[in-house]
């Protein structure tokens, strides 16, 4: 099945993700257009940020969910283009990796793709966790709590990608991985968010630059 989706993915002509227009891919100027940026740094925990380049909503939700639903290699390459402008140059990239389970069952691994070709491979997802894409964020972090085990010695510092952000909880569970094993700051990036800060996130302690402060950057954090 996963074969065939591929040589339709190759042999049709280009659409937008979100509303199949003919011509354009990943979005149409019209879909285009209606992408909200975010770019909020928040706080996770120690050493540990996290920023999205879009809010999470039509029409970016929509061509997230087909690539997904319809494991569209071009597709999840297209809305790549979307988030390398966002990544910052010179700090090692992996991703948050999908269990087993729901890699064949989708057939691609999203955040894989969003990190770019130069990524390295650093986490495992550790057994075949259920979905809790309807979870409360306490029981988010629960079912993600040592989710992830380090597979190679994270580099100092590193950015973290995945496709979207809810509650914080799946990304602050992959970052700590990394911080335990050797990484000292982790920049988590996602094409897109929620909207709000992460419910998932650490209460900003007394000192801590918080928001839009040059350690929570991008290129610093």
């Amino acid at each position: 099945m996963h074969g065939v989706r591929a040589l339709v993915d190759l042999l049709l002509p280009p659409r937008c993700l979100a509303c199949r227009w003919c011509g354009a891919e990943p979005l149409c100027d019209r879909c285009g257009q209606a992408l909200v940026t975010d770019e909020v740094r928040h706080h996770l925990d120690d050493g540990i940020r996290a920023v999205a380049a879009y809010a999470y909503g039509p029409p970016l939700s929509t061509a997230i969910k087909r690539v997904k639903t319809d494991a569209l290699r071009a597709g999840a390459r297209g809305l790549a283009t979307l988030l390398t402008p966002h990544l910052p140059d010179g700090v090692p990239r992996t991703w948050v990796p999908a269990t087993r389970r729901r890699r064949r069952r989708r057939g691609l691994d999203l955040p894989e793709v969003l990190a770019g070709r130069d990524a390295v491979p650093l986490l495992r997802a550790v057994g075949d966790r259920a979905d809790h894409g309807t979870m409360a964020a306490a029981d988010r972090r629960r079912v993600t709590a040592d989710a992830y085990e380090v597979t190679t010695r994270p580099p100092a510092a590193v950015v973290l990608v995945d496709d979207v952000r809810a509650t914080g909880a799946t990304l602050l569970a992959a970052a700590q991985a990394l911080r335990r094993d050797g990484a000292r700051r982790v920049l988590c990036v996602t094409l897109a968010a929620s909207p709000g800060p992460p419910s998932a996130a650490r209460r900003r302690a007394p000192g801590d630059p918080g928001r839009g402060s040059s350690a929570a950057s991008g290129r610093s954090s």
